[in-house]
């Protein structure tokens, strides 16, 4: 004798996972030791591999989390990190500084790679260009492109064509296209 059971919807796992995701400044930390990863190897997929990373999480980038990776990223006070945080508006002091409290004790001890140094502005230039701040976008990229040409890795050279594309790119969107045709 069999009986039929009547089986009840549960709900969708993903509803529950989406709660456990890490966040955005998590995934950036995790490209980052990628990057790293892929440049003491020598291993240019594994860069590949962060920029592919880097543009699934292009629209969750927000200014405190920016800013926070930065702190993670780059030594505080070095002149990448004062350039590149000028061009993140200060929305909330509080917040960032919550969020940064625990990252800044683990940069201080590393020298930035080139590679990683790229990388912020790479980040900071696409958030600019979503947020519809085509001038700021435009001298970031300029000042990206001026770094850029200091340095002469193979492991840089994925980052460099994605920059590339976006200083061009800046520089369509303010309408000055051929201020940089040469």
């Amino acid at each position: 004798m069999t009986q039929d059971v009547e089986m009840k919807e549960q709900p969708a796992p993903s509803n529950s996972l989406s709660s456990f995701s890490p966040s955005t400044l998590h995934h950036l930390k995790e490209i980052a030791s990628l990057i790293e990863t892929g440049a003491y190897a020598r291993e240019v997929r594994r860069i590949v591999r962060a920029v592919r990373l880097t543009m699934a999480i292009r629209r969750k980038l927000k200014a405190p989390v920016l800013s926070a990776f930065l702190n993670f990223a780059l030594p505080p006070g070095s002149e990448a990190h004062s350039r590149l945080s000028s061009y993140l508006p200060k929305d909330d002091e509080h917040d960032m500084e919550v969020d940064t409290a625990t990252s800044s004790l683990q940069a201080s001890a590393k020298h930035p790679l080139p590679e990683l140094e790229i990388y912020c502005y790479l980040l900071v230039l696409i958030f600019l260009i979503d947020q519809k701040k085509y001038d700021e976008a435009k001298a970031c990229s300029s000042a990206s492109i001026a770094r850029l040409k200091n340095v002469n890795r193979r492991t840089v050279d994925v980052l460099a064509a994605r920059l590339y594309f976006y200083y061009s790119l800046s520089y369509e969107l303010t309408g000055d296209l051929a201020e940089i045709r040469g």
